[in-house]
């Protein structure tokens, strides 16, 4: 969008801020303008409008400066006289006078996407076309005439690159026309990093991934690799690498899997099974892990005891059968349903004789009455449930009085899927942090929150509590011979508010109990020590940092990030599409302003939401870039509107998501937030850079530590709060080439 100038001047002590809206012609650099076309430049920290004027005046080529091992864009636009057509752009490799190059096959070119706003995010957003996705420019592409054609271009220094002067041509080649463009970029003698230092979590989807590319499962693990590519490329982490990789966690010694075993009402001994079905969507049942063999010439008495939630409520029993080869047989189910009460009630299922091909059966039980939609919701006790074969009273149900002590149990782990995602993604992409997926634990945000259950024992317990102590020693002791741990998060409770804060705290000890070096993490929007002393990770929203606060936990041992989300809005920086482009670079000014050492948004691909859109229908982000509320019982159909782009920062190829014809095995196209996110990163390295400069300072370099020492210390022209930071790309570009120069001497 046209960017704003955010100006300070200084009255009487008061810092008064001028705002002036700024066009093209007032940060690009003309290129020529012939016959055919109007071309000009701009640095990769625009956006740059369809109909923003282009720049008058002297011609000025391409120059950059750069770090070694850095990303270095800039825009190439184009504004046609008249239709161009088959348009590309090459730009070879760059060369210095001693011979050595960067490479082309370190040059990415891609063209620049526009979206239609229609719904603006708030006040300060405008209806009108604003540039984000940036799909690769793999083939030549037509031109229309009066409107700018923006090419976002991205060179990737090599590490080994000799400082110095690099320069080459880029080719602008269509039908009847060309241009040649001359471009240099002046290499720093510093280098940053392999991997980035401030850390991040960014939410992928692969529900999401699988419907917009029409994957099959394996396809989908191919396919969200490129994902994780291509964020590593972007110097982010996806919150959940493991999603697709998970721990196999079972309990051997245990015959059940659902429910919760309860003390607190039984039939008769000390536990019963409570089978809870709470979710209008779903059937949830318990079952028996193992099969039980039966014998087909016999005839089967199944009895229990139960007692549900309300008078009347109606509940299912199965046993459901197989073969030989333990292969399910579809319609060989024997199933009834029975009427339950509020107090205890015995109840008997004389299944019909079983077939020969039967050898085994399993038993479920539903809590209320199983359909297709799952719309029924309430609770059932069982308890005292027999299998007995004939005349023969020996119970084949084991466990079927629920009487299990954790001492008879063991929890076993099997790392082997686990640890092939984290040599691929920790060892080998180098994400430098991850949320840590782990069973049992209780869950919750500020809408709701739900206990924890490990294995059918209920936290509140000396049982659950001596399991959940067996399963994450084994968990802590993997990770930290993998040299993985530290780099974790338990991400378990979103965004508390103060009620929720006992529920928190308990959750908290519980980890920290079981596996004392394991990291606990908090989204917050009230942050404070009411709650940031149970946790090793705070994670404010960005209208809620306060800077005394976090030095005073930092100070404390307190890691501190933060999270942009759908609020606050304008004034706050913000990740909207039609909001000011500098936002995204700036947020990472503020993070070493506040010491942060991490950034969080909560979703990359939030292409759909399930409440706004039909059921069975995508909505198509290319589209639509409006990110609709869902979730937090949102009724289907509503559509209020979070704002354009909040938990979009890559699009699917698919641009007709609805049309499953075709499978997609690409990875993700970027965005232009995306690209100006990562300059903010490789700002903050050049800041970190910066302060070690002055802390191993020897007295060779006073006078440049001197100049340090200010630049480390943001003046209120750069920043001062979320909501009071200069709008000017022009100003931070200034900035960060003051850094390099200094660290071009230094280094």
């Amino acid at each position: 969008m046209k960017n704003l100038t955010l100006k300070f001047i200084f009255l009487a002590g008061i810092i008064v801020l001028s705002i002036s809206l700024l066009n093209a012609s007032d940060y690009g650099y003309s290129l020529g303008n012939d016959a055919h076309c109007s071309v000009w430049w701009a640095e990769g920290a625009y956006k740059v409008m369809r109909n923003d004027p282009a720049p008058v005046g002297k011609v000025k080529p391409v120059h950059l400066k750069s770090a070694k091992n850095e990303y270095e864009s800039f825009q190439v636009v184009l504004n046609p006289h008249k239709e161009i057509r088959n348009f590309m752009i090459k730009l070879g490799d760059l060369k210095n006078e001693t011979g050595n190059s960067i490479p082309a096959a370190n040059v990415a070119i891609r063209e620049v996407a526009y979206v239609h706003v229609i719904r603006p995010t708030d006040d300060y957003g405008k209806i009108g076309w604003y540039p984000d996705p940036l799909p690769a420019l793999e083939a030549p592409v037509h031109l229309k005439p009066d409107q700018n054609h923006p090419f976002w271009i991205t060179i990737k220094i090599p590490a080994s690159a000799e400082a110095g002067k690099y320069s080459g041509t880029i080719q602008l080649v269509a039908d009847g026309w060309s241009r040649n463009i001359p471009i240099s970029i002046n290499v720093w003698n510093f280098t940053l990093p392999d991997k980035p230092t401030i850390r991040s979590s960014f939410g992928l989807n692969s529900d999401y991934i699988r419907q917009y590319h029409n994957l099959t499962d394996e396809e989908l693990k191919t396919v969200t690799d490129k994902y994780y590519r291509v964020m590593r490329d972007y110097k982010i982490a996806p919150t959940a690498p493991f999603k697709l990789y998970p721990m196999d966690v079972k309990v051997e010694g245990l015959s059940w899997s659902g429910g919760i075993f309860t003390s607190d009402t039984v039939y008769s001994g000390k536990k019963a099974l409570k089978v809870i079905d709470d979710d209008p969507e779903l059937n949830v049942e318990a079952s028996t892990n193992n099969l039980i063999e039966v014998d087909p010439s016999i005839n089967y008495t199944l009895t229990w005891h139960a007692q549900t939630s309300r008078p009347g409520q109606k509940y299912c029993v199965l046993l459901q059968c197989y073969d030989d080869s333990r292969e399910r047989l579809i319609f060989e189910n024997r199933m009834e349903v029975f009427t339950g009460d509020q107090t205890w009630k015995a109840d008997t299922l004389k299944p019909r004789r079983f077939r020969k091909e039967i050898k085994y059966v399993s038993l479920h039980l539903y809590p209320v009455f199983p359909d297709r939609s799952g719309r029924h919701i309430g609770a059932t006790l069982f308890d005292d449930i027999r299998l007995t074969a004939g005349e023969d009273s020996n119970n084949l149900i084991p466990q079927g009085d629920f009487e299990v002590s954790p001492n008879e149990l063991e929890v076993k782990v099997d790392f082997k899927e686990f640890d092939k995602a984290g040599v691929k993604y920790l060892d080998g992409l180098g994400f430098n942090a991850y949320h840590l997926p782990l069973k049992g634990l209780p869950s919750g945000n500020f809408h709701a929150q739900r206990r924890g259950v490990f294995n059918g024992f209920a936290q509140g317990t000396p049982e659950y509590d001596q399991m959940m102590k067996k399963y994450l020693t084994i968990v802590q002791d993997h990770l930290e011979e993998k040299g993985w741990l530290g780099k974790e998060y338990v991400y378990w409770f979103d965004e508390p508010n103060t009620e929720n804060y006992p529920f928190v705290r308990e959750g908290m000890e519980i980890l920290h109990r079981s596996a004392p070096k394991i990291t606990r993490f908090i989204t917050e929007h009230r942050p404070g020590p009411d709650i940031m002393d149970i946790t090793d990770i705070s994670c404010t929203v960005i209208g809620r940092l306060n800077e005394e606060v976090i030095k005073k936990l930092v100070a404390g041992g307190t890691e501190f990030w933060s999270y942009v989300c759908c609020c606050p809005k304008a004034p706050y920086l913000s990740l909207f599409i039609d909001h000011d482009a500098i936002n995204m670079r700036m947020w990472l000014w503020l993070s070493h302003q506040y010491q942060l050492k991490g950034i969080l948004v909560w979703s990359a691909n939030f292409w759909n939401s399930l409440a706004a859109s039909p059921v069975d229908y995508l909505q198509n982000p290319w589209e639509d870039p409006m990110a609709y509320t869902t979730s937090f019982g949102w009724p289907l159909g509503k559509q209020t509107g979070w704002g354009n782009g909040d938990g979009r920062f890559l699009y699917p190829p698919n641009r007709h998501p609805n049309d499953h014809s075709k499978k997609y095995m690409e990875g993700p196209v970027p965005s232009v937030r995306l690209e100006i996110l990562r300059d903010g990163i490789e700002d903050y390295e050049y800041l970190l850079l910066l302060k070690k400069a002055v802390d191993q300072d020897n007295g060779k370099h006073k006078k440049l530590v001197k100049e340090a020492r200010e630049l480390l210390n943001l003046p209120p022209e750069m920043l001062t709060s979320p909501t009071e930071y200069n709008k000017d790309p022009q100003y931070l570009i200034r900035y960060r080439n003051k850094i390099g120069e200094i660290l071009n001497r230094v280094y």
